[in-house]
């Protein structure tokens, strides 16, 4: 899988950049209820404001899915 390190129109992008810059301060777990499986995320503080972004399957948030991590050399 590529990385593209360009800014494009894209809506996940644009979803994605209020993040940047920001300072991940929590690791949160959502354990929904007895019919919906447990998500887990992170929470990001940026000038005073608060992100809570749960690792979802698709926008629709129909389970729970995966972030891949890579680290920059």
């Amino acid at each position: 899988m590529s990385k593209r390190n360009k800014f494009v129109d894209d809506h996940n992008v644009d979803h994605l950049l209020p993040l940047v810059g920001g300072v991940i301060t929590q690791v949160i777990v959502d354990d929904g209820d007895e019919s919906e499986e447990t998500c887990y995320g992170i929470v990001v503080e940026k000038n005073g404001t608060k992100y809570e972004c749960l690792i979802m399957c698709d926008p629709e948030g129909n389970g729970p899915g995966h972030l891949h991590i890579w680290k920059d050399k």
